[in-house]
């Protein structure tokens, strides 16, 4: 057991600064492909990936020198104790004690009635308090020219409204790329829904 132990962890350390290695690279390669970015959002969505990796690279070193300490100390464990060698006592002629005849005393125990206790009232259960339903994300246009509210992503897709600096959007779950731009899926106040270039709006803060 010992030996399949002390052949496995130092291959699982291995694994893991191998990882630790291929996080390193992955976030140097963010790192050079962040000044590549036209756009804020990219930048930023590549600085994240960037230290995700760096983060991932941390861990799988930890965890590598973590396996070193356990394969260090773990043979400690599995050295076997000491076996003590039973002593042989001598054997003494043993003389017969007569056993005393005991005459057991039965005692009659005195059952005490106590009166009925009241049974306990039942409480009554307290009603869960109803959870309030979270406010939806908003955001405002952040250009001065203001910017097209398009039916989809992509800047060839048809043009539904012209929105002004200022208007206020309900921010929705669709977000994708198209000629290199971030689109986020919004709906306006009156229920109208569209695509933004997402670098033209500004995401409000939720209280």
């Amino acid at each position: 057991m010992t030996a399949v132990f002390n052949l496995v962890v130092p291959i699982l350390a291995g694994v893991c600064f191998i990882a630790a290695l291929y996080f390193a690279g992955q976030a140097f390669s963010a790192r050079s492909r962040s000044s590549a970015q036209p756009y804020d959002v990219g930048r930023q969505i590549v600085r994240q990936s960037m230290l995700v990796n760096i983060l991932r690279s941390l861990g799988a070193v930890l965890v590598g020198l973590i396996l070193l300490g356990v394969m260090g100390l773990r043979p400690l464990a599995f050295e076997p104790a000491p076996q003590s060698t039973p002593s042989v006592l001598p054997t003494e002629s043993l003389t017969a004690v007569p056993t005393p005849t005991v005459t057991p005393t039965l005692s009659v125990p005195t059952v005490a009635v106590s009166p009925t206790a009241p049974l306990p009232s039942p409480t009554p259960t307290p009603l869960p308090s109803p959870t309030p339903t979270p406010a939806p994300q908003t955001a405002r246009v952040s250009s001065e020219v203001g910017v097209w509210l398009r039916s989809a992503p992509g800047i060839d897709s048809e043009q539904l409204q012209w929105l002004l600096e200022g208007t206020l959007l309900i921010v929705l779950e669709g977000r994708e790329t198209a000629d290199n731009l971030e689109w986020q899926q919004v709906q306006l106040t009156n229920g109208v829904e569209g695509w933004v270039a997402a670098e033209f709006i500004t995401l409000n803060v939720q209280p």
